[in-house]
């Protein structure tokens, strides 16, 4: 599966410092292309100018930031309405 939303992509690639011409696999663990906390920090606060959204803070788990796949499932529902508040 490949990103969902260009705007996702392109926080994630820009966090990473991942060029468009460097493959980014959507389920690649992020830790791969140097994502660290203080980079966990920045993505969020990307995500959330992006966005336009606040990314509560019980969504800030270890787990949503595997990889591109499992942080858009955490953004998702939170965009959706489903997620923590």
């Amino acid at each position: 599966m490949g990103f969902p939303n260009s705007t996702f992509e392109a926080v994630i690639r820009a966090g990473l410092g991942v060029p468009d011409s460097t493959e980014l696999p959507f389920d690649a663990p992020l830790t791969e292309f140097g994502l660290d906390s203080l980079g966990s920090v920045n993505l969020v606060l990307d995500l959330e100018l992006g966005f336009g959204v606040t990314i509560p803070d019980t969504a800030l788990l270890r787990p949503h930031f595997y990889s591109a796949e499992t942080l858009w499932q955490a953004l998702a529902e939170i965009l959706t309405g489903t997620g923590p508040a």
